[in-house]
């Protein structure tokens, strides 16, 4: 098969996981490029690309290509984790690991972000007098109470449950420490249950076809990357292992405080059996990776990938 004199690493400044395409199909199919699996890291490099495809081939404006890849985008919002084995071990596969999960990790964050400043903002206007909560209203917070696991029971004029165990639940977590355990749990995201499940965080199901691996002790499977980063949210959001964490994120915030990987580390001892060895091996990553953690999400910022 001939290949162009250049490959698609090339046109988009070396953006990973996009296709090396051969002559042939870029003239057939010249949005292929564009309709793989993107995280968003990859949008701005795209529109690049589809625009200079597009003007190339005469086919249209820089303004329609935006146009085209956000079409393209919007009917594939989620990720599947690609292999990332090619990627030699060391920094080209750090960096290609953080490229994909630092705006996955953002992303949630400001999910749930913007939940607990609606919440905020509900318990201003309860204490406020205003509470007469609207049907609409009521439905969200049933479901914030659920995503909680907490037992609510909302009315118009109540919502069964205090408003500090709620917002103790609804809270964002340090992106480093996300991304030491992702890391720790699925091997720079090269183990089975990463690649095949969706599973960078080794979250187990016990009932027998649950998931990945032998019965009884089976990786969850997830449908996509999101949806495996929401759990392992859920999980230290809601349950009652970690409900140390939540009371020191609490402390902190009430205290105008940083909530910082480090504080919160020690306070994950249900996550692993293996105890101090667990906490030492999740400041080692924290130290050696900080850095480029740091630079690569400058870079994405930069580029608009986590907007």
């Amino acid at each position: 098969m001939t290949y162009l004199p250049f490959s698609a690493d090339w046109l988009t400044g070396g953006v990973r996981g996009l296709p090396r395409l051969s002559a042939w199909a870029w003239l057939r199919r010249p949005w292929r490029l564009i309709s793989v699996r993107l995280s968003s890291a990859h949008l701005g490099s795209v529109r690049l690309v589809s625009a200079a495809l597009l003007l190339v081939m005469g086919l249209g404006s820089m303004a329609q290509a935006a146009r085209l890849d956000d079409e393209l985008l919007a009917r594939d919002k989620t990720h599947q984790m690609p292999d990332l084995r090619p990627y030699p071990a060391g920094n080209q596969r750090k960096v290609a690991f953080f490229e994909l999960m630092i705006p996955l990790v953002v992303a949630e964050n400001q999910r749930i972000a913007e939940q607990r400043d609606w919440l905020l903002a509900m318990r201003k206007r309860a204490g406020d007098g205003g509470r007469d909560y609207s049907e609409r209203e009521q439905e969200r917070l049933n479901g914030l109470c659920d995503q909680a696991n907490l037992p609510c029971d909302v009315t118009r004029e109540d919502i069964g449950v205090s408003w500090t165990r709620l917002l103790l639940r609804i809270d964002t977590l340090p992106l480093d420490m996300v991304l030491v355990q992702a890391i720790e749990e699925s091997g720079w995201g090269t183990s089975g249950h990463a690649r095949d499940a969706n599973n960078l965080f080794g979250m187990r199901c016990f009932s027998r076809g649950c998931g990945i691996g032998p019965p009884g002790r089976e990786y969850r499977r997830f449908e996509s990357l999101e949806a495996g980063i929401a759990a392992y949210f859920d999980n230290l959001n809601s349950q009652r292992s970690y409900a140390e964490l939540r009371e020191l994120r609490g402390r902190l915030r009430n205290a105008g405080q940083p909530v910082r990987a480090e504080d919160l580390i020690p306070t994950l001892s249900a996550y692993s059996t293996r105890g101090n060895a667990y906490f030492t091996t999740l400041y080692d990553l924290l130290r050696w990776n900080r850095g480029l953690m740091r630079t690569v999400r400058e870079r994405l910022a930069a580029n608009g990938a986590l907007s």
